[in-house]
């Protein structure tokens, strides 16, 4: 039989054991939150360490891209497509009510990019005075002079005006409404961005620089105008209903 002073001396044995089962218990967690909390900081740390890097990164890529290609033409058309394409954009994306309308912007866009800078490219490729000159003096022709080569017009109504073709927005032959409303939105487009495209084009003399912004910014027009219906084409065509607002 168990003596009752042996039983309270096990009782207070127990007892203490426990205390200092919850004191170590205690200690392990608060020891594992400290262990927690310092993961916590340095992880903070690392993750501003990474987004400083990102943002470095960036920056440097943004200097990069602002910076160069191998071709004076298509760091050009680089600064063009920045100030256009927000522009081509806005207009595009308006035509929602039916594909054709924005089918006939893309091909109305795209015409009067090859008209518009056909132009240019003839009086670049045009000979000047001293080839002209050059090219006289190595033909060895007879040269017959008429009475009207001879007219020497001292009035100004006698002189005559030099024919200037001017290109204007050309428009391709359609009855479709849609395809109208497509090509109405394409010539406001282009009236609004016609000038940011020929002025540096007009500033290219090199054949090569001229050839890689035309070349390059025919194709880039398309994959926009790709990556734009794609764009269209994520956004749901009807609003979801609620549990609230079922219409």
């Amino acid at each position: 039989m168990i003596k009752r002073d042996d039983l309270i001396k096990e009782m207070k044995e127990e007892q203490k054991l426990r205390t200092m089962v919850r004191r170590g218990i205690k200690i392990v967690l608060e020891r594992k939150e400290k262990e927690k909390q310092q993961e916590m900081l340095e992880e903070q740390k690392l993750r501003r360490l990474i987004r400083g890097l990102i943002t470095e990164v960036k920056g440097d890529a943004d200097v990069a891209d602002s910076v160069s290609h191998r071709n004076t033409g298509i760091n050009i058309l680089d600064k063009t497509l920045k100030q256009i394409i927000k522009t081509l954009e806005s207009y595009y994306k308006s035509l929602t009510t039916d594909v054709k309308q924005r089918q006939s912007f893309r091909a109305h866009i795209l015409a009067n990019w090859k008209n518009a800078l056909a132009p240019v490219d003839i009086h670049r490729n045009a000979p000047g005075p001293i080839a002209s000159l050059a090219e006289d003096l190595e033909e060895d022709v007879d040269v017959n002079i008429t009475d009207e080569d001879k007219f020497i017009p001292v009035r100004p109504e006698d002189e005559a005006a030099p024919e200037e073709e001017e290109a204007g927005f050309v428009k391709i032959p359609t009855a479709d409404p849609d395809e109208l409303q497509g090509a109405n939105f394409a010539e406001d487009a282009w009236n609004d961005v016609e000038k940011q495209i020929l002025e540096p084009y007009e500033d290219l003399i090199a054949p090569a620089d001229a050839e890689a912004f035309y070349d390059y910014g025919l194709t880039n027009l398309k994959l926009y105008f790709d990556r734009f219906e794609e764009e269209l084409a994520a956004v749901p065509e009807e609003e979801p209903t609620s549990p609230d607002y079922p219409n």
